[in-house]
C-alpha cells in the first residue's frame, strides 16, 4: 500500500496535513462526512451537558470522531450482511415452494402440433 500524495484540508475551520490516494471529489466527501461527524457529536454533547463542548484537545476530538465514524461503518456493514442473509432466507424459502420440473417434452406445449403427431 502506498502512502498517496499529500493534500490539505481544511475541517471545520482547521487545516490538516494527510497522505491520501482518493481523488478531490472522494476527498471533499469525506472532509464533508468528517464534519456533519463532528457536528452530530457537539450536537450530542450539547444534549448531554446542556452547553457546547469547551475547547478540547484537538487529538482527543479527532479520536472521538474517527472511533465515531468506525462504529457507524462497523454497524452499516452488520446491517448490510444482516440483509444479505435475510434476502439469501427469502430466496430460499421461495425455491422451496416451487415445484420440481416435470419432464417438459410430455406436457402439451411440446407435443406438437396434430399434423405432427400423426393424427
Amino acid at each position: 500500500m502506498t502512502p498517496g500524495d499529500e493534500a490539505q484540508l481544511d475541517v471545520l475551520g482547521r487545516s490538516i496535513r494527510i497522505h491520501s490516494t482518493g481523488g478531490p471529489e472522494d476527498l471533499h466527501r469525506a472532509t464533508s462526512i468528517l464534519e456533519d461527524t463532528f457536528r452530530d457529536m457537539e450536537r450530542a454533547y450539547e444534549l448531554r451537558w446542556g452547553v457546547p463542548p469547551s475547547a478540547l484537545d484537538t487529538s482527543t476530538w479527532l479520536l472521538m470522531g474517527a472511533l465515531n465514524l468506525a462504529h457507524r461503518v462497523a454497524r452499516l456493514e452488520q446491517d448490510k450482511s444482516r440483509q444479505t442473509q435475510d434476502l439469501e432466507l427469502t430466496l430460499s424459502k421461495l425455491l422451496d415452494d416451487v415445484p420440481d420440473e416435470e419432464n417438459p417434452s410430455v406436457g402439451p406445449l411440446f407435443q406438437g402440433t396434430d399434423e405432427e403427431r400423426g393424427i
